[in-house]
């Protein structure tokens, strides 16, 4: 996967590697969705804590939809960013 286009459109991603909890945090910004802010995150378990694992990981929605085939492509990006 590379970039963060997503079927056109470059979807910001946003890394929170330094909160001070046992997660990483990504939080995605879809242009196409009319509402400022991110519209949802996905934390993921820190595999450098060595707690729990990738069936651990839980998408917060910001907005009332997020269209599923973006939701997967968010959660194939947040595996390959996080390394787990």
């Amino acid at each position: 996967m590379t970039g963060n286009t997503f079927q056109g459109r470059q979807i910001e991603i946003t890394d929170f590697s330094d909160i001070s909890v046992d997660q990483r945090v990504f939080e995605f910004t879809d242009p196409a969705i009319p509402r400022r802010g991110s519209h949802f995150a996905i934390a993921v378990p820190d595999p450098d804590e060595g707690n729990g694992s990738w069936t651990d990981a839980v998408v917060s929605l910001d907005v009332n939809e997020v269209p599923v085939d973006l939701l997967l492509w968010a959660i194939a990006k947040a595996k390959e960013i996080s390394g787990l």
